[in-house]
């Protein structure tokens, strides 16, 4: 598919749009046999560069859980206890300790861990990518028993010229980095990670013109705060489908 200039308009509206204007969120019927009613969705294990891309998912994966019947803690309450009880504030801290005592902690039922392993927009006039990928899992804090997990990559890609178009099918052959490439604790358990889907592909004649695309997209979505959203919300949707519905009511010891 070929990407004239113009088209940069187009494709953002289309962001803006579905940004703006959020889709109605479905309920889903109630789970009595689920063990998990209160719960806390901790800080994201974040081993890219982009500190807001990974508070944003955090923040997005709570919204979601509106319609799933839990009772989830505020994420500003659960990082003030995990910081004045615990002394952590980073995703990547959570290894040193396990789901039980997080949860007498918290007091809660349930832990959501989150692991963003990409959340990137690679600009080089040749090749242009925007992909996100991230893992979670839901644990059972009595038992420590992991009870769900959901991972999945998105991207978009537009190459620019002949060398481009070669490139990215080189790229595409090789496949991207193996979660298992990161050595954290934890994600064997997460099934998906190396699973991607390409929501949108194309190539310009021109590299230049592939590179003002691209350049051009990643500006205004970052000054409108949507970068990377479709890509993200396309991620969370796969990922979601999946995810078990609460109970609705408190857990009885």
């Amino acid at each position: 598919m070929r990407f004239p200039a113009a088209r940069l308009f187009f494709l953002l509206g289309i962001v803006f749009v579905l940004a703006s204007c959020a889709a109605h969120t479905p309920r889903y019927a109630p789970d009595y046999s689920n063990p998990v009613y209160t719960v806390a969705v901790l800080p994201f294990y974040n081993v890219t560069n982009d500190v807001g891309g990974a508070m944003g998912l955090r923040e997005d994966f709570q919204r979601r859980l509106e319609h799933r019947h839990y009772k989830f803690m505020p994420l500003k309450e659960v990082d003030e206890i995990l910081l004045n009880r615990m002394g952590i504030t980073l995703g990547d801290q959570l290894e040193m300790t396990d789901a039980m005592e997080l949860g007498k902690v918290l007091g809660v039922d349930g832990l959501v861990y989150g692991y963003v392993l990409d959340f990137d927009d690679v600009t080089t006039g040749v090749y242009n990518v925007k992909k996100v990928r991230a893992g979670f899992k839901l644990v059972d804090a009595k038992t420590g028993k992991v009870l769900w997990t959901g991972a999945r990559g998105v991207k978009s890609v537009i190459a620019g010229g002949k060398a481009g178009v070669g490139i990215s099918v080189l790229k595409e052959a090789a496949g991207e980095d193996s979660f298992s490439s990161y050595g954290i604790k934890g994600l064997d358990e997460i099934e998906g990670l190396d699973d991607w889907h390409i929501i949108r592909a194309g190539a310009t004649k021109r590299f230049e013109d592939a590179a003002m695309l691209s350049l051009g997209e990643m500006l205004i979505t970052k000054a409108f705060g949507v970068h990377l959203w479709l890509e993200s919300n396309t991620m969370m949707e796969m990922v979601m489908r999946g995810f078990p519905s609460g109970p609705g009511t408190p857990r009885h010891e």
